[in-house]
């Protein structure tokens, strides 16, 4: 899983498309996940922060989402993302020189929630990315849009961590009736063990 960069297949519009053709059908779920295809993820926290221009301390104020279909005959929306208004409280790394503490930068998550679809309110997401909450703090190693005035997360779900410890089971969304894939399993597996040391290091 080892590169210099994460690259998705949304990276030229900088957009979470929702790949419904990989997507189940809906049934009654509440949590609608795609797999994200990706070249690339960092493989532990050197090389996240190798490839991450950017790593800050920050707080959510508030978001917009975004849900967009083709056409009507569409059940699942084409194109779904949250962004995220967040406060930089510090400043891990800057290889921009462009910002500073105290200033307010917009962040895609590949995320919405309370979607309305046959009749019922659901989240869309990619690998079970959850997304901030407005009023917590968070750890984040971002890199700038390459197609809006934002910031998109460069390794995509193992680039955002919660800066007050939360338990395993809050850190992804999922129903609890879904049985997740090997390939999910050993993903979360990695990123509770570069949160563990993410949290070490900022004690």
């Amino acid at each position: 899983m080892s590169g210099t960069n994460t690259v998705t297949e949304k990276d030229d519009t900088d957009k979470a498309l929702s790949q419904t053709n990989s997507l189940l059908p809906t049934d009654n779920r509440t949590v609608i996940s795609a797999h994200g295809k990706y070249s690339s993820l960092a493989s532990d926290l050197d090389e996240l922060e190798e490839t991450s221009p950017i790593v800050v301390e920050v707080i959510k104020y508030d978001e917009e989402q975004t849900v967009k279909k083709e056409s009507d005959k569409n059940t699942l929306p084409t194109e779904f993302y949250t962004m995220s208004g967040v406060t930089i409280k510090d400043i891990q790394k800057d290889s921009t020189n462009t910002l500073k503490k105290g200033d307010k930068i917009e962040v895609l998550e590949d995320v919405a929630t309370n979607v309305p679809i046959e009749g019922k309110k659901r989240t869309l997401t990619i690998d079970n990315y959850k997304k901030m909450e407005v009023g917590k703090s968070y750890y984040l190693y971002l890199r700038d849009s390459t197609s809006g005035d934002n910031y998109v997360l460069t390794n995509a779900f193992l680039s955002k961590y919660p800066t007050n410890e939360e338990p395993k089971s809050k850190l992804f969304l999922s129903e609890d009736s879904v049985t997740e894939s090997l390939e999910e399993t050993d993903y979360q597996n990695l990123y509770e063990d570069i949160y563990t040391e993410i949290l070490q290091e900022n004690e």
